[in-house]
């Protein structure tokens, strides 16, 4: 069943992947993230075919452990795509210094193209920071014209960190980042003027709410808005670390807060959530920060894109921890397409072979 939502310039749409489908379309690239973790390559892996262009983003390894992982990852699409190509950037915590290398990667498709992009983009093992920056980039400077996402949901032990905990401690655990955490402002997604202390606060949040307090609370927001993620939310008395119960329990002390409980892959329910959080605000602007899943994320960059009163901010860790991640339920499609490009109601669905 296909989930359909028209925001601002955009038709934004999710459905699950079923096994064998062929692409809906042609694309002029098929790109995924080259990681240590198993679910990988699992939705490019269902499709009947990936087609001719697939790249593949390989960010820089900082153990050999990792890069023996990524090797072997890479045999899996090589089976997929013989033909791929290896888009090398430095590590995933250098956003500046990878930012101007996808900017040029992407103009680079677009001049040969001589039109705007129809991109599918496997977001699973790519970091947030660069989805949003993508989608940012891409319809802001209108070299995209549809960017569709694959995502494959993926199964995390929060509550005893599994092989990856750190020893015990008495603070906040790192159950998947490590070190100090940074706010990042994402390029293209901004709000028109700077709004400082006269702005609302909308946060999709995850696995890590211990780190993510000090991190909310140097805002000082207007109105907190928190999107915790529905099958895992403390609201529903889900077993979590006692710092993360604690942590949890603070937020909703904040004045003004308001938790909304929405399903991980449901990104167009994010984007809905967002966009009458703007519409609803009296505050100048709204700040919507996205440390929680992937589809949340793609969810809240709809809402920055329809709507000029709205920066995103993500963070960054210092580096991430290399965790194995299964795969833990079906696939997601989502398709995000500028519905006043020409090509989006003159050109015919082609599909592909």
């Amino acid at each position: 069943m296909t989930d359909e939502l028209a925001i601002g310039d955009f038709v934004f749409r999710q459905r699950n992947v079923e096994q064998g489908e062929a692409l809906p379309r042609a694309y002029d690239a098929v790109v995924a993230g080259l990681s240590w973790e198993t679910r990988g390559s699992t939705a490019l892996s269902m499709l009947k075919s990936v087609g001719p262009e697939l790249t593949l983003f390989k960010f820089a390894s900082r153990s050999q452990e990792i890069e023996d992982a990524k090797a072997l990852q890479l045999r899996t699409f090589l089976t997929l795509q013989p033909d791929l190509t290896i888009k090398d950037l430095d590590a995933s915590t250098e956003a500046e210094k990878n930012f101007k290398a996808i900017k040029a990667w992407l103009q680079d498709l677009y001049a040969k193209a001589e039109r705007p992009l129809s991109i599918l983009l496997d977001i699973t093992c790519v970091p947030k920071t660069y989805v949003l920056y993508l989608i940012g980039l891409g319809f802001s400077d209108e070299l995209v014209a549809r960017l569709d996402c694959l995502y494959t949901p993926g199964r995390y032990d929060l509550v005893s960190g599994g092989a990856a905990a750190p020893p015990a401690l008495t603070g906040p655990r790192p159950l998947l980042s490590e070190g100090e955490w940074h706010s990042r402002q994402i390029p293209y997604l901004e709000a028109s003027e700077y709004i400082a202390n006269d702005a609302d606060l909308l946060v999709t949040l995850g696995g890590e709410l211990g780190l993510s307090v000090p991190f909310i609370e140097r805002f000082e927001p207007r109105r907190l808005g928190l999107i915790c993620i529905e099958e895992t939310s403390p609201s529903r008395n889900v077993p979590m670390l006692q710092s993360e119960r604690m942590a949890y329990d603070e937020l909703l002390r904040e004045p003004n807060a308001v938790q909304e409980d929405i399903k991980l892959c449901d990104a167009v329910g994010v984007a809905r959530h967002a966009n009458a959080f703007i519409e609803n605000t009296a505050a100048r602007g709204a700040t919507m920060m996205a440390i929680g899943s992937k589809p949340h994320a793609i969810g809240i960059a709809l809402a920055a894109l329809s709507d000029p009163r709205v920066e995103v901010v993500c963070r960054t860790p210092a580096s991430y921890r290399a965790v194995d991640v299964h795969p833990s339920a079906e696939p997601m499609f989502y398709e995000i397409e500028d519905r006043f490009d020409p090509a989006s109601y003159i050109a015919p669905r082609r599909q592909a072979n």
